[in-house]
């Protein structure tokens, strides 16, 4: 994190935001970039034509108005580690939306085990089952 930050002159929201709504997506299964980052090889390509993403206009600037950079990136990698997650708000309406919006996140890969993006609280009980 620190080589990082000597590395960008901007915020990394900056460049994230860049990135996700202002450079323009090439059409779907007719494109792939490959970079080098020290010793690892990262591919970015779009999805094919019968595989779209379906998340592409959630608004993700919810995402980074109620968590910042660094909860977004601990929330990923426990769901991409398959980990229990747990999100509260006090905004109802920014729940599903957020919970949406960390999901789609996780493409290609996809989330395959339970999903209850709002839970009443008679429930809450049900969150000490056992769980993969």
């Amino acid at each position: 994190t620190k080589l990082l930050k000597q590395v960008l002159n901007l915020p990394i929201e900056r460049y994230i935001t860049n990135f996700c709504s202002e450079l323009p997506a090439p059409p779907p299964g007719s494109f792939q970039v490959q970079m080098t980052i020290l010793d690892s090889t990262i591919s970015i390509w779009s999805p094919p034509h019968n595989m779209p993403i379906a998340w592409v206009s959630l608004p993700f600037s919810h995402l980074f108005q109620c968590l910042d950079v660094e909860n977004v990136l601990t929330v990923w990698t426990a769901l991409a580690l398959e980990r229990q997650v747990l999100v509260t708000s006090t905004q109802l309406s920014l729940l599903t939306t957020c919970c949406e919006i960390l999901l789609s996140l996780l493409f290609p890969m996809k989330w395959s085990h339970a999903y209850i993006p709002v839970l009443p609280h008679f429930l809450v009980p049900i969150l000490s089952a056992p769980m993969p």
